[in-house]
């Protein structure tokens, strides 16, 4: 059993009331535009309460880091919630089913349980650092080849053709969820994800849940994207742009036909 295994019961559990109340609000609330153009609802932010309500109960010398709440890091912290009430909150006002709870908890700022959690398509994700991926406790891997072709899948967000013109033989899809798009990669239903704006709590799960499987994640500059730096700062306005692969090989073969456009 990984000694990260009782943070991993309470987040799955978590994640698991906080779907459910996801649910039960599902098209209820009329999405508003926050100050940084991203959009919110009632029901985001009453799962970020939630969270933080049980949190404070169970871990209450645990910091916690979230959209809607506490967006500044305490690089001082040993341990530190990363939240995304619901990821996908376009989505989730206009109906569409792909949106899902997301919970991570760093250690000194490096990911060690990651859970998202797609209700109303029935997936689970979930990782430990050290304990491998699994989507509904099945474990889960990356594509183990090392070509791409026209009959395999890329993910990417709608920024992502501002930024970059992809040269590739994969087919993009656009699902509307950062953390979505990284869990297709670790269960290997694509080969590459793409996010051109995410901030880290998009990321956190996702990304560990990627590098569980057996992928890799980077920066658009070839930078690991954890451990975060051991900086206190406001993480509101931060983008950190991605790059996600199935491998290594896949990879450097996907970032041969990468031209920036616009590179931040």
């Amino acid at each position: 059993m990984s000694k990260w295994s009782v943070y991993l019961e309470f987040a799955v559990d978590l994640a698991a009331e906080c779907s459910l109340y996801a649910v039960s609000h599902h098209r209820l609330h009329v999405a508003q535009r926050k100050r940084d153009g991203t959009l919110v609802t009632e029901t985001d932010i009453a799962i970020d309460h939630i969270i933080s309500r049980r949190l404070a109960g169970v871990f209450p010398e645990h910091r916690v880091l979230s959209e809607e709440q506490v967006t500044a890091y305490d690089a001082d912290a040993e341990f530190t919630w990363i939240v995304d009430p619901i990821d996908g909150t376009t989505n989730f006002a206009r109906g569409l089913p792909i949106w899902g709870v997301s919970v991570a908890l760093l250690h000194y700022g490096q990911p060690v349980v990651g859970v998202v959690d797609f209700p109303l398509l029935h997936e689970r994700f979930t990782a430990t650092a050290g304990g491998g991926a699994r989507c509904n406790e099945e474990p889960i891997r990356t594509f183990e080849g090392d070509a791409t072709d026209d009959q395999q899948l890329l993910m990417k967000c709608t920024r992502t053709d501002k930024r970059l013109h992809l040269r590739t033989k994969l087919k993009s899809r656009i699902c509307g969820s950062a953390a979505y798009h990284l869990c297709k990669v670790a269960d290997g239903a694509a080969l590459v994800a793409v996010e051109a704006t995410p901030k880290v709590w998009d990321l956190a799960a996702a990304w560990l849940i990627v590098v569980e499987a057996g992928g890799v994640v980077t920066t658009w500059r070839q930078e690991p994207v954890f451990p975060l730096a051991a900086v206190s700062r406001e993480y509101v306005g931060a983008e950190t742009p991605i790059f996600a692969a199935a491998n290594p090989a896949i990879l450097r073969e996907f970032l041969e036909g990468v031209v920036f456009l616009n590179e931040s």
